[in-house]
Order: C-alpha cells, then sequence, then structure tokens
C-alpha cells in the first residue's frame, strides 16, 4: 500500500470516484441525481496549498483516494478547522486498512496546518463511515436535524 499526493494524472480517477461517492451516498439521500457525473472538480486543487488530495495505491493502480481542506476562516472559530470532504475506496479493497492509512495521513497534514480539530459529516445512516470514523477517534460533536415534510404543511 502506498499512500501519495495526488498530481495531474490522477485527476480523471479523482473525478470518476467522487462520481461513485456522489452516487453511493444516493442510498442516504434520496434527492441524489443517480445521472450525476463529476467532470471538472479535482485539477484547480492539486497545486492548493490548503487543499489536501491524497490516493492510496496497490500494485501500482489508485484503489482510492481523501480530499480535505484547511477551513476558510470566516471568524466563527478562534481557530484552525481542517474539513474531511470526500473518502472513497473501490469496493474490493474496503476493510484493508486504506481509508484508515488516508484518515492518518490527513490527521498528519492537519496538525501541519496547526489545525484543532478536523470536521467530517456522515449520513445518519451510514453505519459503516460512522464505525470507520468512530474507529479512528472521531465522535460526534454535532447533528444536523432536517425538515422535508412539506406535504403535511
Amino acid at each position: 500500500m502506498i499512500i501519495r499526493k495526488a498530481d495531474y494524472k490522477d485527476v480523471k480517477i479523482l473525478n470518476n470516484f467522487l462520481t461513485l461517492l456522489i452516487k453511493d451516498e444516493g442510498k442516504y439521500d434520496v434527492g441524489i441525481d443517480e445521472n450525476f457525473v463529476v467532470t471538472n472538480m479535482y485539477e484547480n486543487y492539486i497545486e492548493d496549498a490548503n487543499k489536501l488530495i491524497i490516493v492510496a495505491e496497490e500494485n501500482s493502480q489508485v484503489v482510492g483516494y481523501l480530499y480535505g481542506m484547511i477551513k476558510p476562516n470566516d471568524e466563527t472559530y478562534k481557530y484552525v478547522v481542517a474539513k474531511l470532504d470526500a473518502l472513497y475506496i473501490e469496493e474490493n479493497y474496503r476493510n484493508r486498512g486504506f481509508a484508515t492509512a488516508l484518515i492518518e495521513h490527513f490527521k498528519k497534514w492537519a496538525k501541519g496546518k496547526n489545525a484543532f480539530k478536523i470536521e467530517v459529516n456522515v449520513w445518519s445512516n451510514n453505519t459503516s463511515a460512522k464505525h470507520l470514523y468512530e474507529k479512528n477517534k472521531f465522535k460526534t460533536t454535532s447533528e444536523t436535524l432536517t425538515f422535508d415534510d412539506f406535504k403535511k404543511l
């Protein structure tokens, strides 16, 4: 297993992985368009010092990735916050330590950026993702409540 910073030759597979991730999230949110395709997302992020895109390789094949960033300071927080925005591992490579290795690399990068904490959003019914993050010492500190029952109004 190799964890490395993504480069421009990886952009096509990164965009494909993001498409698969978004489609996978359709299991948790019926509003996600199953025909959505990402075509031009990560090209502009490769060189950004406040964004990190890393890939996991096995036998010279990219099998997963993580995208995260330092959140822009909006004066809400008195400290630096890192955001783990996307994590995807191909199905055949799941539960083999790739996601944990990517998360650990991201933690070290965030620490080097003087982050006080890392935030990640997880669908409440995505038990496998919640388990992964909890296993990696993340804890629930807030919840988002939504209202979508407009038919009864």
